[in-house]
């Protein structure tokens, strides 16, 4: 059971079965559908339900899809109607030890691959291999770079990623790309104009999954382009401001490196980030190291950096 929108992204996976996308806008607009939802879930007679999800919604789409197992978090809403309640721990485990701890002991998934996997129906890459075949893009020619987030806090300001995107895009040979959602465009084109070339709009997940595989690099602030690159194992340079890396959303490649200011007793200041600075300085991305930035992008692009 995905959010509606997202099923793109897993609709290939040959582990999965089916997907049951959820429409949480048209069930907050009709309390009828989100019932009738809930009677045709129960059809199915399923056996086990794992809830990774803290809200009390999932904890009862659960509870009502008449599976006789429900796994879940203890500090999850309603965990009352759950059969097993597993601890998890905000700081210290990255979220697929806190996923896998629903399944399984630590024992038994230190052995098991930590890195997702994402696949794509051939032809739902059909659009992206001719897009980049019009700019002449290919496997290992250009870096990635994704300036946004849907929190303003958790983004470095568009000038720091223009120096660095420039930068690259100069001294390294590679091409650069800007993605992001529709949304996110003139950012994108703020940081990219004049140099690089402006994605944001033009993909869709199963797209942008094959135009991060084939990248030499990825370069994003903390979010969804980290966990797509650690996919495809790409090297990522990772942008941490208001979340920091204990909170379990650091990238999984084998070679990659986050960027974060040290010694600010504001961060976290908040568990996603926020919309302003509550201190009124943003000094966790305005203090980011370009300079820096530049010779750990180098040096992920050769294959130095752990």
């Amino acid at each position: 059971m995905v959010n509606k929108g997202t099923e793109s992204v897993l609709e290939a996976n040959p582990y999965i079965d089916s997907l049951i996308p959820l429409d949480k806008k048209e069930f907050k607009k009709s309390i009828w559908k989100f019932f009738s939802f809930l009677r045709e879930l129960r059809k199915e007679n399923y056996t086990l339900c794992i809830l990774p999800h803290f809200s009390f919604r999932s904890t009862l789409i659960g509870f009502a899809s008449g599976a006789k197992e429900r796994i879940g978090y203890e500090t999850a809403g309603f965990s009352f109607l759950l059969t097993k309640k597993i601890p998890r721990p905000i700081l210290g485990m990255h979220e697929v030890e806190k996923l896998f701890s629903l399944l399984y002991s630590k024992e038994e998934y230190s052995n098991i691959q930590k890195r997702p996997e994402l696949y794509w129906k051939e032809e739902s890459v059909f659009r992206i291999r001719e897009l980049m075949k019009e700019n002449r893009l290919e496997p290992g020619n250009y870096v990635l770079l994704a300036p946004s987030s849907v929190w303003e806090t958790k983004r470095m300001p568009a000038s720091k990623f223009r120096v660095l995107g420039e930068r690259i895009f100069k001294e390294t040979g590679k091409k650069v790309v800007l993605i992001g959602s529709k949304a996110d465009l003139d950012l994108c084109e703020e940081v990219g104009s004049g140099y690089a070339i402006n994605f944001a709009g033009k993909t869709n997940l199963p797209e942008l999954s094959f135009l991060v595989s084939k990248a030499a690099l990825v370069i994003s602030n903390d979010s969804s382009p980290i966990h797509f690159a650690s996919a495809f194992n790409i090297p990522t340079l990772a942008v941490f401001g208001a979340t920091v890396p204990d909170f379990g959303y650091t990238p999984l490649a084998d070679l990659s490196f986050i960027s974060e200011i040290h010694g600010l007793t504001c961060r976290p200041c908040g568990i996603h980030g926020g919309r302003t600075c509550p201190e009124g300085h943003f000094r966790c991305m305005k203090e980011q190291d370009t300079n820096k930035m530049f010779e750990v992008a180098v040096q992920l692009e050769q294959g130095n950096v752990k």
